[in-house]
């Protein structure tokens, strides 16, 4: 089904996704109800979830689409650790010791996250074995966790 090159990382990366989506999923359950003020927020994570376990997987393995299925990877970790930082920032430990920062945060989860993003580089180099310039560098994601991270913010605060 998979390439055999490939296999690995794409079987790792639909684990994580699984693990991380499972979690997810028990720590804040879905609740379909349309009169729950906070399902929006609780049902954007379950689809996304849901994509990057059936969806990039499939996207990975195909030269034409192995760009989408890297994106759709990796804006997850990037989405994914902006707003488990930010709901740990909101809600810190108290008090605010080394192990509450590391057990009492969602710094476990984010931690969880970052193994994706260095799958994904290594399917799409698989494909691109020279890269593809200055795109999907390690700074390349910097510069976006950095830019989302400035926007969701601003939208924190402007929107408070």
């Amino acid at each position: 089904m998979f390439k055999k090159e490939i296999r690995g990382a794409i079987l790792a990366l639909m684990l994580i996704s699984l693990g991380g989506w499972l979690l997810h999923a028990r720590i804040h359950a879905v609740s379909f109800d349309p009169g729950n003020p906070a399902n929006p927020a609780f049902f954007v994570p379950f689809v996304f979830g849901i994509l990057n376990i059936i969806v990039a997987p499939f996207m990975l393995n195909f030269k034409k689409t192995v760009i989408v299925g890297y994106l759709l990877n990796g804006m997850g970790v990037v989405i994914g650790t902006l707003t488990m930082a930010a709901m740990s920032l909101s809600h810190p430990p108290s008090p605010l010791t080394f192990p509450a920062i590391f057990l009492g945060t969602m710094l476990p989860s984010i931690i969880t996250l970052f193994p994706k993003l260095f799958l994904g580089q290594m399917v799409l180099l698989h494909f691109y074995p020279h890269g593809l310039g200055r795109m999907f560098t390690p700074l390349w994601w910097t510069k976006h966790f950095f830019y989302l991270g400035i926007v969701f913010t601003l939208g924190h605060f402007i929107w408070r």
